[in-house]
C-alpha cells in the first residue's frame, strides 16, 4: 500500500477514526493499531506477515532469556542467536541471489542459478524492521534497556506502519515508554501532523516523481546524452532520492503525531552540509546513527589508534552500502563514503574543510555528494562508467532537455536553501486556516491525478 495513493488515504483516514471517535481503552487501541500496522503489511504480499510475526516473537523471546541470563557469557550468546536469525533470514531475502549469481560468475563450473533461489522476493521493508529488531536486542544485551514487558507492544514497536516500510529506524527506548500511557493529541499535534504529511505528499507527487520520468529516461541509456544532459540527470537525481525519500518520512512523522506518537527526525537539509561527516548528520539520521551506535563502536570506534579508526569508518560505510541492496554499485557507493569520512578526518583543521569557508564548502560537498548518487543509481558498474565517461566528455546537450526538470531544480535550490530559515518556518506557523486548507486540498487533489500512475517509494526497494 503506497502512501502517495488513495487506498493509503482512505485506509489512513479510516483508523484516525477508529482510534479517536471510538471509546476504546488504550489496551484496545493499541492492539487496533498493531492489527492495522498488520492489515498495511500484508497488503501487499500476506505471506511476509508470517515473516515479520516470527522474527519479532524470536527478538521479543531471546530478549527476555538474555536479560535474565546469569553471566556474560550466556547473554552473549543469546545475543548471537538473535543476530544470526536476523542477519540470517536478511541474508537469504536480500543477499542470497546476490551471493550466488556472483558465485557462479567465478566458479561456471558449479552450474546454474537455482530455481529457489532465482524466485525469491525481497519482503518489503525487511531491512528497516530487521534493524529495529536487532537494536532492541543489543540494548537489552547492554543493559541500556530493560526488555519489553507485553509482546503485544514489542510487535506495534517492531511493525508500526507510518514507519514500518521505509523508516525512520526507531529505536526501542524512544518507542516503547510512549506505549506505556494513552496518547494525547493537541491541536498543534494536528496542525503540525497534516503539515508534515502534506509536505511530504508535496515531495513525493509534485517533485520528486516529475524528476524521475528524466531520471529514468537517462539512466536507461547513458551512452545516448550529452554531457549537459546526463549532469542535468544527476542533479535531478540527487533531489529525487531526497524528496522522495524525505518524504516518506515527512508523511511517517506526521501520520505518527496525529495519533499521538513522536518519531525522530530523519532528514535535515542534507545539500547544505559542508563536509563528509556533516553530510550524515543529516542524511537518513536514523540509519547513520544506528550504523553509528551499533556497528562503528562495535568495531572499535576510534579508540584504538588512528589506523584502526580508519578502518572502522570504511568498514561501517561499505557495510552501510551493501544494506541498501545487493548490488555491486551499493558497494561502491559506501566505499566512496567511507573514503570521504576517512579524508574528512585526516584533514580537518579548525573546523573547516581544506580550510574552506562555508559559502565555498556546501557547493564542494553537494558535487562530490552528487558523484556518490551515480553507482547508487545506475543499473550496473558498466552504466556507472558510461555516466562518468559522458560527464568527462564536455559534450553538447541533445535538447530537447526537459523544462519540468529544470523548474523543479530551479525551485529546489532556493527551497532547500531558505528552509533553514527560522523566520520562514515561524511565517508559515503564522499561516491563516484558510491557506492550510488551502494547501492541503490542492495536495489531495494532486494524490487524486496521479494515483493510477502512483510511483512507489524509492527506499521501498530496500
Amino acid at each position: 500500500m503506497l502512501f502517495n495513493s488513495v487506498e493509503f488515504v482512505a485506509f489512513f483516514v479510516g483508523v484516525l477514526f477508529i482510534y479517536h471517535a471510538l471509546p476504546l481503552s488504550w489496551h484496545a487501541k493499541k492492539t487496533f493499531l498493531l492489527f492495522a500496522s498488520y492489515l498495511f503489511y500484508t497488503a501487499w504480499n500476506p505471506p511476509f506477515g508470517l515473516l515479520l510475526l516470527g522474527s519479532t516473537v524470536a527478538d521479543y523471546w531471546i530478549a527476555g532469556r538474555m536479560y535474565r541470563a546469569s553471566g556474560p557469557s550466556a547473554r552473549k550468546a543469546w545475543l548471537a542467536l538473535s543476530c544470526t536469525l536476523g542477519l540470517g533470514l536478511l541474508g537469504f531475502f536480500k543477499y542470497g541471489k546476490f551471493f550466488v549469481a556472483n558465485w557462479l560468475a567465478l566458479s561456471p563450473g558449479f552450474g546454474q542459478m537455482p530455481e529457489f533461489v532465482e524466485h525469491i522476493v525481497l519482503p518489503a521493508g525487511i531491512s528497516f524492521y530487521t534493524f529495529q529488531s536487532m537494536s532492541y536486542t543489543i540494548d537489552v544485551y547492554r543493559r541500556n534497556l530493560e526488555p519489553a514487558r507485553s509482546l503485544r507492544d514489542f510487535a506495534l514497536f517492531v511493525s508500526f506502519f507510518p514507519q514500518l516500510v521505509a523508516g525512520p529506524i526507531v529505536r526501542a527506548a524512544d518507542f516503547l515508554p510512549q506505549l506505556d500511557s494513552a496518547r494525547r493529541v493537541s491541536p498543534q499535534d494536528v496542525t503540525l501532523g497534516l503539515d508534515q504529511m502534506a509536505r511530504g505528499f508535496v515531495k513525493k507527487v509534485l517533485f520528486a516523481d516529475t524528476l524521475a520520468l528524466y531520471v529514468d529516461q537517462v539512466f536507461a541509456a547513458p551512452q545516448e546524452y550529452g554531457s549537459i544532459n546526463m549532469l542535468l540527470a544527476v542533479y535531478a537525481y540527487a533531489f529525487q532520492i531526497y524528496y522522495d525519500f524525505s518524504g516518506y518520512s515527512d508523511i511517517a512523522l506526521g501520520s505518527a503525531r496525529l495519533m499521538g506518537f513522536t518519531l525522530a527526525q530523519n532528514f535535515d537539509l542534507p545539500y547544505l552540509a559542508a563536509n563528509p561527516s556533516d553530510f550524515w548528520r543529516r542524511w537518513h539520521i536514523s540509519l547513520s546513527t544506528w550504523l553509528r551506535d551499533y556497528l562503528y563502536v562495535s568495531l572499535g570506534g576510534s579508540r584504538r589508534g588512528t589506523w584502526k579508526t580508519y578502518r572502522n569508518l570504511f568498514l561501517t560505510m561499505l557495510l552501510g552500502g551493501l544494506w541498501h541492496g545487493a548490488a555491486w554499485g551499493f558497494v561502491l557507493w559506501g566505499a566512496y563514503h567511507g573514503l570521504l569520512l576517512i579524508v574528512h578526518r585526516a584533514l580537518y583543521r579548525d573546523r573547516k574543510w581544506f580550510g574552506l569557508p562555508r559559502v565555498l564548502a556546501v557547493p564542494l560537498m553537494f558535487h562530490l555528494v552528487c558523484l556518490g548518487w551515480i553507482p547508487f543509481r545506475a543499473h550496473s558498474l558498466g552504466d556507472t562508467w558510461s555516466v562518468l565517461s559522458r560527464l568527462a566528455a564536455v559534450e553538447g546537450a541533445y535538447w530537447p532537455v526537459d523544462v519540468q526538470v529544470l523548474a523543479v531544480l530551479a525551485i529546489s535550490v532556493p527551497l532547500h536553501c531558505l528552509a533553514a530559515s527560522p523566520a520562514l518556518t515561524r511565517l508559515w506557523e503564522k499561516g491563516s486556516l484558510i491557506t492550510r486548507i488551502t494547501f492541503y486540498s490542492a495536495v489531495i487533489l494532486a494524490i487524486l491525478l496521479t494515483a493510477q500512475g502512483a510511483a512507489p517509494f524509492i527506499y521501498f526497494q530496500f
